[in-house]
């Protein structure tokens, strides 16, 4: 038995022989070095981090490379806690709740709620294009913007549109509370922008709220998305675990009226 033979070549490229990352410094045990003795991340030290700080402080921390400020700190520790539970109509956590209920192993909850929570429709999907857009558009008032588009319509602007034929109301109250907090650029321009589309049925999406606030805290876009899921995390986990231990009937099934069954005999 014969086959062909494919000649392989080396590209001749040198990949890093260990990892390099300004994320984070550890001190390696004496005695083992796969080990750690301290840590520190962007250098504060791990300890002093758990016992001085907030989570979402260090969560801001990891990607922006520093501690926030106090306004900064109320702004993302608000946005946090604004996007923390998208709530058992969404999408994501009635997959959440099926995974649980279905008996899924509990450490596979949440990637198959995060993996809808990624998508267009009320998710995560459109906030890395929202911030690079919002960066850029926010040097122009909205009504020179609602002047060059004459023809806007619910998917003209990214961020903006409807929530099941409407606009979203929580999220404009979200977007009003976030700026009672501290009166912040992006935010609102966000929120002229929303007052000049509500008139044509069109608002604010939770998904353009979370771009304009992290836009206005200097994160990356590309951070932006991951960011989103990640503050829906536990909410969208704890829909799953409540129903873990529910027993099947318990999951949304629609009654046998709905469904009309052909006689297959005739």
């Amino acid at each position: 038995m014969s086959s062909d033979s494919t000649t392989v070549r080396s590209r001749g490229e040198k990949f890093a022989r260990r990892i390099e990352t300004k994320i984070t410094e550890e001190s390696p045990n004496v005695n083992n070095p796969y080990l750690i003795d301290s840590m520190r991340i962007h250098g504060y030290d791990h300890l002093e981090l758990m016992n001085k700080c907030e989570v979402s402080d260090v969560v801001f921390l990891l990607f922006r490379g520093e501690l926030p400020t106090e306004t900064e700190r109320d702004l993302f520790r608000a946005l946090c806690i604004a996007l923390i539970n998208p709530g058992p109509r969404h999408p994501a956590a009635q997959a959440s709740i099926i995974a649980g209920v279905g008996k899924t192993a509990t450490v596979g909850i949440l990637p198959v709620a995060l993996s809808i929570y990624g998508g267009e429709f009320d998710g995560a999907a459109q906030v890395e294009e929202a911030i690079r857009f919002y960066r850029k558009s926010s040097r122009t008032s909205s009504a020179e913007i609602l002047s060059k588009s004459p023809h806007i319509d619910k998917d003209s602007i990214v961020g903006f549109g409807t929530l099941y034929g409407d606009p979203d109301g929580y999220a404009e109250r979200l977007l009003e509370n976030t700026l009672s907090i501290a009166n912040i650029k992006v935010l609102s321009w966000a929120k002229e922008l929303h007052d000049a589309l509500k008139p044509k049925g069109i608002g604010i999406l939770k998904t353009g709220f979370c771009a304009a606030v992290l836009a206005d805290l200097g994160f990356q876009p590309r951070q932006g998305s991951a960011l989103m899921q990640l503050m829906a995390a536990p909410g969208l986990l704890a829909h799953g675990l409540e129903f873990s231990n529910k027993p099947m009937n318990k999951m949304l099934f629609e009654s046998d009226s709905v469904y009309e069954i052909e006689d297959t005999d005739s």
